[in-house]
């Protein structure tokens, strides 16, 4: 096989095991998945906190329906982080918004992340994953 296809597979497995301790984090600590946490995180990067449903479908990767699910269960938990809105000049349009509560998780939740994150690259930091597929190759 190719050292770029070798590189992939090395850079892949590592993203593997960070998404799933990121996953098991955020879900032990913050009642969070992944998903759900991103919602939280890209709400938080716009103006007005808030997005349109199809606009954070693609930022989070996952279809249409999958989104209004998505939102739906975070919404279902009771925990008042996000808010449905319905566009006044064209009610097809339904917005997601983050709130106070939102915020306030993202920030708690945020910390996890940066301490996983940060621990999964110490033990190896991308440049290394790189050199070893390299390695491996010659």
């Amino acid at each position: 096989m190719s050292s770029a296809f070798c590189r992939w597979l090395e850079i892949n497995n590592f993203h593997l095991k960070v998404e799933t301790a990121l996953e098991r984090s955020l879900q032990t600590n913050h009642n969070l998945s992944l998903k759900e946490f991103y919602v939280l995180y890209f709400l938080s990067q716009e103006p007005e906190r808030k997005l349109k449903l199809q606009d954070l479908e693609e930022k989070v990767g996952l279809s249409q329906s999958a989104v209004s699910r998505l939102v739906s269960k975070f919404e279902a938990k009771g925990c008042g982080a996000l808010e449905r809105n319905i566009c006044d000049a064209d009610r097809r349009i339904v917005y997601t918004s983050l709130t106070e509560t939102g915020a306030a998780k993202l920030e708690a939740a945020a910390a996890t992340v940066e301490k996983v994150l940060a621990e999964s690259f110490s033990e190896m930091p991308i440049q290394k994953l790189i050199e070893k597929a390299d390695d491996q190759n010659k």
